[in-house]
């Protein structure tokens, strides 16, 4: 069943996503998604700025909805090694054909993968894909696996990517089921020969790539910076009372997180008191996620 959208905001997204796959970036405009959503053109570029925006946010849509997968599952699924991953695998390649007409749209338009913005936020999607794969490998293999988990994930997203890619662009009509058993089972013996053998790990935190030059503590503050950032400008369907308060709540979050050390506890009963405002429960939830605090 199709989740009915419950703002105009995930209205807008979802009307400009089937755009996208239906007539392509260049031929979508943001009058047409308008039109299409049955609202004005000025309550679009209330909470866009740009076709790219809506494509950024797509993106980073696809992201939370990625790292909220694994977060059920790591919670939810009792299994161990090669038969929790490919559970993960399996979740992880129907996403791929979910979403496999938009991926299509965005590698084959270059207006798309050649916005700095857009792989900026490819990028800290990257990351953030990276991190909840070793969370994967961990609860798998447990924490004695440790030293490989860089190596190991690397490993698991190539061979994902890969065949991700003959799901996406080359149409290929094998099944998911088989195609997450496979790896599962390639990754399982890597393990259990890694574990025998007398080999140093090649990537370490230290040395990561995609996070070498990075403060993940500030990258992780600066992410929630912009989601408050963002409620503060899409405060438009709130009556005066409601802004106010919401404001006064984020300001507060804002002050907290200048602090060397958070506060989780009031960080995470500050967010609550956004809860009351249905517009705002996208951030809300994406708060919560990018500071690792409990939702309620």
């Amino acid at each position: 069943m199709t989740n009915i959208p419950s703002t105009k905001r995930e209205l807008i997204l979802v009307t400009a996503k089937s755009l996208f796959i239906e007539r392509g970036f260049r031929g979508t405009t943001v009058a047409g998604i308008a039109e299409e959503s049955g609202i004005a053109k000025g309550s679009v570029y209330s909470y866009f700025t740009s076709k790219l925006d809506i494509v950024k946010a797509l993106f980073i849509q696809s992201d939370e909805r990625s790292q909220q997968a694994v977060n059920d599952l790591l919670s939810t699924n009792k299994t161990k090694s090669e038969e929790f991953l490919e559970q993960y695998l399996i979740c992880e390649f129907q996403e791929v054909l979910n979403e496999r007409s938009f991926i299509q749209m965005f590698l084959t338009d270059e207006l798309i993968i050649m916005d700095a913005d857009i792989m900026a936020v490819i990028q800290e999607c990257r990351i953030n894909y990276h991190l909840s794969q070793q969370k994967v490998i961990i609860k798998a293999y447990g924490e004695s696996i440790s030293p490989w988990v860089y190596d190991i994930v690397s490993l698991v997203n190539g061979l994902l990517q890969e065949y991700a890619i003959y799901l996406t662009l080359d149409d290929a009509n094998f099944s998911i089921k088989r195609c997450a058993n496979l790896i599962s089972f390639f990754v399982d013996n890597t393990i259990k020969a890694l574990e025998k053998s007398n080999l140093s790990p090649l990537i370490t935190k230290d040395n990561f790539p995609l996070t070498q030059n990075v403060d993940l503590d500030n990258l992780q503050r600066q992410k929630a910076i912009d989601i408050l950032d963002n409620i503060k400008n899409h405060l438009t369907d709130l009556n005066d009372q409601q802004k106010k308060s919401a404001v006064e709540t984020v300001n507060l979050i804002e002050t907290e997180l200048t602090k060397t050390e958070l506060n989780n506890t009031l960080i995470r009963a500050l967010i609550a008191n956004l809860r009351p405002y249905a517009e705002l429960n996208h951030y809300r939830r994406r708060l919560a996620e990018t500071l690792d605090v409990e939702l309620i």
